[in-house]
């Protein structure tokens, strides 16, 4: 009888933390080799499998550019420059980024309990951060993915308009003294 909690603990465990998340929108992929010359390559990972059924959208100002899910992450191919990438869940975050042709950078993607649903935070992984030498690692324990484009955009079809306002209210808002306290930066000097 006594092993039977133990079990019933073990399992819990393995749900929670290993499990990786899954989603028609996003797909099993072969990871780039590095960023094309001409642009910037931006992955989000996420190496926690806390929350894998939640699924972060991530958005390059007013676009779609896949989900956030448990135990993997995806690469963004951008032309460089100055960008802001939108995480939403129950709560919105934003990355300001200066980023550089040719290089890549990487962003960290974490679940945290929210008030009703899932809650996130992004973590940019800086020159000299905890993470820096990390997400070699990552690279090789996480599942690869990348955005289904034809499902993403079948889901996004209905949703657009309303998809815009609200994009243009949460860029507004993180551009507000109160709202910039929800935005991380990475600099040019943070790629590699």
């Amino acid at each position: 009888m006594r092993t039977f909690p133990k079990l019933m603990v073990l399992l819990l465990v393995l749900l929670v933390g290993g499990c990786a998340g899954t989603s028609q929108y996003m797909r099993k992929a072969e990871p780039p080799t590095g960023p094309p010359p001409e642009k910037a390559l931006v992955y989000f990972m996420r190496p926690s499998g806390m929350g894998f059924a939640v699924h972060f959208q991530i958005w390059d100002g007013h676009q779609l550019i896949g989900l956030s899910q448990a135990k993997s992450y995806f690469a963004y191919p951008c032309d460089p420059g100055k960008r802001l990438f939108i995480g939403i869940a129950e709560n919105k975050r934003g990355v300001e980024a200066d980023l550089e042709a040719g290089k890549s950078y990487y962003v960290l993607t974490q679940v945290k309990m929210g008030a009703w649903k899932a809650r996130m935070a992004f973590i940019p992984v800086t020159r000299g951060s905890e993470y820096w030498e990390k997400v070699e690692a990552y690279k090789k324990e996480l599942e690869f993915i990348e955005p289904n484009e034809e499902e993403l955009a079948n889901w996004l079809a209905p949703r657009k308009a309303k998809a815009e306002n609200e994009l243009m209210n949460i860029i507004s808002y993180l551009n507000t003294p109160e709202g910039r306290q929800y935005v991380v930066t990475l600099s040019k000097d943070d790629g590699r």
